[in-house]
């Protein structure tokens, strides 16, 4: 038996979620903005007490590593990794970006993925991802940037990129209205991103190994 419990607190929203070797057990999404702190532990608390199960039978901790809300980003890695510290259990890391375009892979299996996230003042945080061959997985051909509009721009154009995957409907995305546009879950799921852990659990590491993907300093945005 292995339990997954997977923390993601890269945005506004915050969403925790557990699996069992491959099911998702319960999720719970939560718009509390820079209130994770506070309401991180109880959202976990409140996970364990509706499926029945413990934290001691965690297996692993599947965890966004960023990029996104700095504040957030920091929060679920801090929590994340002390409760990984307690458990002696292993971490598996993945960043914002790459979970959208894992999300997403299997509608456009052929295509380009650049999921873009708003980093405000101009800014966005986004990659470019392609289908590994022969696998499930990415590869990826722009790594995690901080981009100005302008600069993404440059990036992409000899890229030829099919699809772009942005999540925040209220953000205006008119530069990029040349590019095929899938507005992807604008709550991320934590139960997604726990069954992850088991997809990809060659990635387990300690604990202080796994770092924040912030791309940015504190002060921008």
């Amino acid at each position: 038996m292995t339990i997954n419990l997977g923390i993601d607190c890269s945005s506004k929203w915050t969403s925790v979620g557990l699996s069992e070797s491959g099911n998702v057990l319960s999720e719970i999404h939560l718009n509390i903005s820079r209130r994770q702190s506070a309401c991180l532990p109880e959202a976990i608390n409140r996970l364990f007490a509706f499926t029945g199960h413990s934290l001691a039978q965690v297996s692993r901790i599947v965890l966004s590593t960023g990029p996104g809300s700095f504040t957030g980003v920091r929060v679920g890695l801090s929590y994340g990794l002390a409760l990984a510290a307690a458990l002696d259990c292993p971490v598996v890391p993945f960043n914002a970006l790459e979970i959208l375009a894992l999300e997403t892979l299997p509608l456009f299996p052929e295509k380009s993925l650049a999921p873009v996230l708003w980093a405000k003042r101009g800014y966005v945080y986004a990659a470019i991802y392609r289908k590994s061959p022969g696998l499930d997985g990415l590869s990826v051909t722009c790594e995690p940037g901080f981009f100005s509009h302008a600069n993404f721009l440059k990036t992409i154009f000899p890229e030829k990129i099919h699809v772009l995957l942005i999540i925040e409907k209220d953000r205006h995305y008119e530069l990029f209205s040349d590019y095929c546009m899938v507005r992807t879950r604008e709550t991320p799921s934590g139960g997604y991103l726990s069954l992850l852990g088991d997809l990809y659990s060659e990635r387990e590491r300690p604990f202080h190994e796994v770092k924040g993907l912030y791309l940015r300093p504190p002060d921008i945005g």
